[in-house]
């Protein structure tokens, strides 16, 4: 009798819990650096990704906002999980370390495209980068990223590295020859980047190279909010897997990846020590079709 009754209670208290759970407002709090079509496009993959999930999940809330933040920064805030929930970070993912306490989202977000570098220099630096050939040719220039970005692998291959704080110093620093240029990926060298806050016409994209490294990029998620995690790991891996992901993927970037004529540029490839090997199984990584 008293068995009946407490799986009686169990059976109740399930049905409240996941009625609950179904119709919570999860809210997603997103803060970017910089605005963009790179930002347009993960805003898109993460509406998606909870709109699939709304179903199982419930409605949902996207709270985003733009804000010069530090890496560490923006890691501490996503450790405590109030202002920022989820956060994109550019790197393979580490099971020991600083971020071993986010929650790791397996579903690489730009197709390995965020390895494929074009620097962006002053502009009256071309005539010296037309004479870079090879990965030694590239070592004795100088370059900057910002600070908690992918620097050790530049370091670790020779490369004199700069690392400001923030995306507008850093710039800034390019554009007063503190060092001679910045590796951006393909699919943010074309955004428009202001100083103070001036358009900057002396900053552009180098023509002749096409500098590469494997480098994934994901979500991680706060350990705050752990179903939020497992929503979104269900909702990019069925984009993954009924293509819209790349359709999203094709619709922010194809136009722009051709513009760069990536597959006539010559390719400096510069290691990453992390590499585990997952990218090279995916086979959008040809630069062929554009």
């Amino acid at each position: 009798m008293m068995i009946g009754f407490v799986r009686k209670l169990i059976v109740i208290f399930t049905l409240t819990f996941a009625s609950t759970y179904a119709n919570a407002i999860e809210v997603v709090k997103y803060i970017a650096n910089n605005s963009g079509v790179a930002e347009d496009y993960y805003l898109e993959v993460l509406e998606t990704a909870l709109k699939i999930t709304e179903p199982k999940y419930g409605a949902y809330r996207i709270d985003f906002t733009h804000e010069q933040l530090s890496s560490e920064r923006k890691h501490d805030l996503l450790i405590a999980g109030e202002r920022l929930n989820i956060d994109r970070i550019v790197s393979f993912h580490q099971p020991t370390g600083r971020r071993s306490a986010l929650l790791y989202i397996n579903v690489p977000l730009l197709r390995g495209f965020m390895g494929y570098r074009i620097a962006l220099i002053r502009s009256q630096s071309q005539a010296r980068f037309d004479q870079v050939n090879n990965l030694n040719d590239l070592k004795k220039i100088s370059l900057g990223l910002g600070k908690g970005w992918e620097g050790y692998i530049y370091k670790e291959n020779g490369f004199t590295v700069n690392e400001p704080l923030t995306f507008d110093s850093l710039l800034k620093m390019l554009a007063g020859k503190r060092y001679d240029f910045v590796p951006l990926s393909v699919i943010e060298i074309e955004d428009t980047y202001d100083i103070d806050p001036e358009p900057i016409d002396k900053l552009v994209p180098e023509q002749h190279l096409l500098i590469h490294t494997e480098l994934p990029n994901y979500f991680y998620v706060s350990p705050q909010v752990p179903i939020l995690a497992e929503r979104l790991t269900l909702g990019l891996k069925t984009m993954q897997e009924n293509g819209s992901l790349n359709k999203i993927f094709e619709k922010h970037f194809s136009a722009r990846l051709k513009r760069l004529d990536l597959k006539h540029r010559k390719i400096i490839e510069v290691p990453n020590s992390q590499d585990d090997g997952s990218l090279k199984f995916l086979e959008f990584n040809a630069l062929e079709k554009y």
